[in-house]
């Protein structure tokens, strides 16, 4: 994550380094990312980008958590049933989708960036701190499941976590392209068998 020092800044010089990312990411995923472009589109020396950030994935740290917090996921009402909880976590996760596809910029960037952490241990490490943040909310997913007989009871939240995150990175790594911006249909057919494999594996007793 980015230096103390780059949140103290003046706002218009956060603002100037993380549009640059965000376009420079998008277009070019991390790997073909190049610092050297974005510090010339943002005007800023190498000496000022070090007192910031350590490196790359520290940048693209700071990318990814401006980019997330653009989208409001509220505690989502799961319903009082076992079929309403999976009806309505299949609704929530395609609105997800949907917010994605009306920010084209945050969509790319934030893909691409994700499927670069499941390629990617140094990226994913430095994302970390950013992942388990979500993890809070993840809980009262699952124990919500749980209480609803939706979700199978012999696997403790923090395991049930694990099998998601390892799903999305394992399915983003495979079916996600590494050299360009998903489309709208391949962000769709993703979406798609992730849900279908999240549910056979986290299913109360699945058909």
């Amino acid at each position: 994550m980015p230096r103390p020092r780059f949140l103290r800044a003046d706002p218009a010089v956060q603002q100037a380094i993380l549009d640059t990312a965000v376009d420079e990411f998008g277009t070019e995923g991390y790997d073909g990312a190049s610092l050297n472009r974005i510090l010339l589109a943002a005007g800023l020396s190498k000496g000022a980008f070090y007192y910031y950030f350590d490196d790359k994935a520290d940048l693209a740290a700071a990318v990814l958590e401006r980019e997330l917090a653009r989208y409001q996921f509220q505690d989502a009402e799961l319903g009082n049933t076992r079929d309403e909880f999976w009806s309505t976590f299949e609704l929530f996760a395609r609105r997800g989708l949907d917010q994605l596809r009306a920010a084209p910029k945050s969509r790319d960037v934030i893909v691409r960036l994700g499927a670069a952490a499941s390629r990617d241990p140094n990226l994913r490490e430095r994302l970390a701190p950013l992942m388990s943040a979500g993890q809070v909310h993840l809980a009262a997913v699952w124990q919500r499941g749980q209480e609803l007989g939706a979700v199978r009871k012999d696997l403790p939240q923090p395991t049930l976590i694990a099998l998601a995150q390892g799903a999305k990175s394992t399915l983003g790594a495979a079916m996600l392209p590494s050299d360009r911006a998903a489309t709208d249909a391949e962000l769709e057919t993703f979406t798609r068998v992730y849900i279908d494999l999240l549910r056979r594996m986290t299913q109360e007793n699945p058909p």
